[in-house]
C-alpha cells in the first residue's frame, strides 16, 4: 500500500473515519513533511475520484434540446437535496449504532445482535417517515417550495426528486451496514463499496451518454443512474447483514424493544440529524434565495446564477479536495501525537500544513483565473455561452476561490482543536454562524445593490461569511493553543518535580 513506503510503521489495515488509506493509530516516523505528503497522496486521489463522481452530471447532461427549466440549475438545485437526504441517512445509520459498538466491545453477542436489527429496523422506518414527509410536502400549498421549488418541476424535475427520495432509503440501509462494519474496522471493505459505488455510477452514467442520441439524456436518467448504483451497494450490505457468521446479522425473531434503548437511539438519532443536516439546509435555502432573485435578471430563463454556482463548485472543487486531504492527514496525526503525549510535533505539523494549504489555494486560484472558463466549456461542450454567462461565472469562481483558503485555514484550525477535544460542537456552532451570515450578507446585498450585481452579491457572501468564521475561529484556536502550552509547562514542572 502506498503508506508502507512513506515511513509509517503500520498497526493494521485500516482508514480513518472519512475511510482512507491510513490508521489513526499509527506510529509515524520521519519528517513530518513527508509523512503529510504520503499520506495525503491517497485521500487525495479518493477525494478527487468523489468529486468527480458527483460532478460529471453536467458533463453527461450536455445541452438537452426543447427543455423548459434550466438543467444545470436543476441538477444544482437537485445535488443540495441530496446532501440533505445524505446527511439524514448518515445520521440514522450511525445514530444506532453506538449502543451497538458499546455491547461489541463487551463481547456480549446477543445483544449486539438485538441492537444492531433494532438500529437497522428504526433507521428505516424514519427514512420511510423523512420520505412520506418530503414526497406529500411538494403538494401543500404555500409551503411546497420549501421541499422542491416549482420552478424544477418540469422536464423530469419531479420525477429526478421522488427517484432521488427513493434512493434515500437505499442510502440509509448503506449507512447503517456502514457504520456497523466500522465498529468492527473493516475500513478497507469500506473504502472498495466506496469506490465500487462512485465507479458504477460513472459507468451508467456513460452509458445513458453514448447510448443516446445527443441532447436526450435527461435528470430522470441521471437520477437512475444514482439509484442503481446505490441499491448495488444495498443487494451487498444485505448479504453481510444476513450472514448468520455476521456478529450483527440482522435477526427479526428475536427483536426486542427495550423503551430506554429505542429513546436512546430516538434521541441520538434527532441529535446527529440536526448537527449534520442544519448547514446543507441552509445551504438550500441560498439556493431558494437565488433562485427567487434571479428571476428579476435578465438572463435566458432566470436560473443561470444557481446553474453558475454549480459549475463553480465543479471547478474549484478540485483544489479544495486536494487542500481537504492534507487537512485530514493534519487530523490523524495530531491525534497520534496527542495520544502519545508527544505535543511538541502537533502545532509543527499544523505549520506544515497551513504553508501546503497556502501553496495549493495560491496554486488553484491561479488555475480558476487561467483556465475556469475553459473547463466550463469542457463540461458543457455543446452549449454556447452568452458574454453575461460567462462574466457572471467568472464573478462567483473569483469569489469561490478564495475559500481555497478561509474555508481551509478555518477547518484546519478547527481538526487540530478537535484532534484533542474529540467534540463536535465548535464545527456545529462555525458551520452554523457560517450559515446565518451569509444568508443575512446576502439578503442585505440584494436590498441595497442593483439587481444587476446579483453575482457580486452571491459571491460576497460567500466570501463574508467565510472570513468572518476563519477570524473567530483564528481567535478561538490562539487561545486554546496558549492554554494548551500552559497546560504542557505545568506537566512538565510537575513531572520535574517528582523526578527531585
Amino acid at each position: 500500500m502506498v503508506v508502507n513506503r512513506c515511513n509509517v510503521k503500520k498497526n493494521g489495515d485500516s482508514i480513518t473515519k472519512k475511510n482512507y488509506f491510513f490508521n489513526p493509530k499509527d506510529n509515524f516516523q520521519g519528517s513530518i513533511l513527508s509523512n503529510l505528503i504520503c499520506l495525503s497522496v491517497p485521500i487525495a486521489i479518493f477525494l478527487l475520484f468523489q468529486h468527480l463522481g458527483t460532478s460529471i452530471d453536467f458533463f453527461i447532461i450536455g445541452n438537452p434540446k426543447d427543455t423548459v427549466v434550466n438543467v444545470d440549475a436543476a441538477i444544482s438545485y437537485m445535488k443540495q437535496i441530496i446532501k440533505i437526504l445524505q446527511s439524514i441517512a448518515i445520521a440514522l445509520g450511525s445514530a444506532g449504532v453506538v449502543l451497538v459498538a458499546h455491547e461489541y466491545k463487551k463481547e456480549n453477542k446477543e445483544k449486539s445482535k438485538q441492537y444492531a436489527t433494532l438500529a437497522f429496523l428504526l433507521a428505516v422506518i424514519i427514512s420511510l417517515f423523512f420520505l412520506i414527509i418530503f414526497g406529500l410536502g411538494v403538494w401543500i400549498p404555500g409551503l411546497g417550495g420549501l421541499f422542491f421549488r416549482k420552478e424544477y418541476h418540469d422536464d423530469g424535475g419531479l420525477n429526478y426528486y421522488y427517484l432521488t427520495l427513493i434512493t434515500f432509503i437505499f442510502i440509509t440501509i448503506n449507512s447503517v451496514f456502514i457504520s456497523l462494519e466500522r465498529v468492527k474496522n473493516k475500513n478497507r471493505l469500506i473504502f472498495i463499496l466506496n469506490i465500487l459505488l462512485i465507479t458504477f455510477r460513472i459507468i451508467i452514467s456513460f452509458i445513458y451518454k453514448f447510448s443516446k442520441k445527443e441532447g436526450t439524456v435527461t435528470v430522470i436518467d441521471l437520477a437512475l443512474a444514482n439509484l442503481l448504483s446505490n441499491l448495488l451497494i444495498t443487494f451487498i450490505a444485505f448479504y453481510y447483514m444476513l450472514n448468520p457468521t455476521n456478529p450483527f446479522q440482522i435477526q427479526f425473531k428475536k427483536l426486542i424493544f427495550p423503551k430506554d434503548i429505542v429513546q436512546s437511539m430516538l434521541k441520538l438519532s434527532g441529535t446527529l440529524i440536526i448537527g449534520k443536516a442544519t448547514y446543507e439546509i441552509g445551504k438550500k435555502v441560498i439556493h431558494d434565495m437565488i433562485t427567487g432573485y434571479s428571476k428579476e435578471l435578465k438572463f435566458i430563463n432566470g436560473l443561470d446564477l444557481v446553474a453558475i454556482s454549480g459549475l463553480v463548485a465543479v471547478v474549484n472543487g478540485i483544489f479544495y479536495s486536494i487542500s481537504q486531504s492534507f487537512e485530514d492527514s493534519q487530523t490523524v496525526m495530531v491525534s497520534r501525537s496527542v495520544s502519545r503525549e508527544d505535543n511538541s510535533k502537533t502545532f509543527k505539523i499544523f505549520k506544515n500544513v497551513f504553508v501546503i494549504s497556502l501553496i495549493i489555494g495560491i496554486i488553484g486560484f491561479l488555475s480558476n483565473y487561467f483556465f475556469g472558463e475553459r473547463l466550463l466549456c469542457f463540461l458543457k461542450s455543446s452549449k454556447e455561452f452568452s458574454d453575461s454567462y460567462i462574466k457572471t461565472f467568472k464573478t462567483i469562481l473569483f469569489w469561490e476561490g478564495t475559500s481555497l483558503f478561509t474555508s481551509i485555514w478555518a477547518s484546519i484550525m478547527m481538526g487540530y482543536i478537535l484532534s484533542y477535544n474529540k467534540n463536535a460542537n465548535l464545527i456545529f456552532w462555525m458551520n452554523l454562524l457560517r450559515l446565518i451570515l451569509r444568508i443575512v450578507i446576502l439578503f442585505v446585498l440584494h436590498k441595497y445593490l442593483s439587481i444587476e450585481k446579483t453575482a457580486l452579491q452571491f459571491g460576497l457572501s460567500t466570501f463574508g461569511s467565510n472570513m468572518i468564521v476563519l477570524i473567530v475561529i483564528t481567535v478561538i484556536f490562539f487561545i486554546f493553543v496558549r492554554k494548551n502550552k500552559f497546560k504542557n509547562l505545568q506537566s512538565q514542572l510537575k513531572t520535574t518535580i517528582n523526578k527531585i
